[in-house]
């Protein structure tokens, strides 16, 4: 969690038209972040290591390429949304959500130690126990798009115990689930527990129309596990290879 406490200098909530600023803490680490609509104040600040945000304004107006993130008005830049912007800025990873067992969160490239090799691995899954392919993963799918696959953390020990996540987002503003346990760990109940983790990740963040998943036609064990989350069949594809399940909307 993040804790945060205003400085001393007065802002407009709703205005941008003054230097806004406020120290947050991550992780035991505080960090101060400034936002502004005047571009030399965040290169200033920049400059002296702040991590800051730029402010566009009612009129949108402004250019602040030195800004990974924006906002229109200072109200919107609440703890949370101040944490993952530093966590961003830092190279933290953003923790997505947790469970009784379980924490899923960004990977990070300390990982690959964790992340074994399994028999029918695909050239997807190379991404994740080779070092170039994880960190452009780190770099464009988190950093760009800001969802993608997630490390399952056990939180008694922090062991990996696999993948779980959304691998798209159709032209409907449907989300693709998708979930990889490793085989140690199968059978134990950590996939429906990571993909309930998701689901209300994706349910709060995003509030789409529907979501779905893709599995082979002979996987019983990931249809089962559709079926226990509430999903339910809509078809096959690929000549009947594999099948299609949607929850809620129509998942086309």
């Amino acid at each position: 969690m993040a804790k945060s406490m205003e400085s001393q200098r007065k802002y407009e909530a709703n205005e941008c038209d003054m230097i806004w600023e406020r120290d947050v803490v991550v992780e035991n680490i505080s960090y101060r972040v400034v936002i502004s609509d005047e571009a030399e104040t965040l290169l200033a600040a920049k400059a002296a290591g702040r991590v800051v945000v730029g402010c566009l304004g009612k009129d949108g107006k402004g250019q602040f390429p030195m800004a990974r993130y924006l906002v229109e008005t200072v109200d919107v830049a609440d703890e949370h949304y101040l944490e993952r912007v530093i966590r961003r800025e830092k190279g933290l990873p953003w923790r997505i959500g947790e469970s009784g067992r379980l924490r899923l969160r960004e990977f990070v490239m300390e990982d690959i130690a964790q992340i074994p090799m399994e028999p029918g691995d695909e050239p997807g899954d190379q991404v994740f126990y080779d070092p170039e392919k994880l960190a452009a993963y780190i770099r464009s799918q988190y950093g760009f798009l800001e969802y993608g696959l997630w490390a399952v953390e056990r939180k008694e020990d922090g062991k990996i115990l696999g993948k779980a996540g959304i691998t798209d987002c159709d032209t409907s503003g449907d989300f693709e689930l998708a979930y990889h346990i490793f085989l140690p760990y199968r059978r134990q109940g950590y996939g429906k527990e990571a993909c309930r983790i998701v689901l209300n990740y994706v349910k709060k963040e995003y509030s789409p129309q529907g979501v779905y998943a893709v599995i082979e036609a002979s996987n019983d064990a990931s249809a089962g596990l559709l079926k226990k989350l509430g999903f339910t069949f809509q078809g096959s594809e690929c000549s009947g290879e594999r099948h299609r399940y949607c929850l809620g909307g129509l998942c086309y």
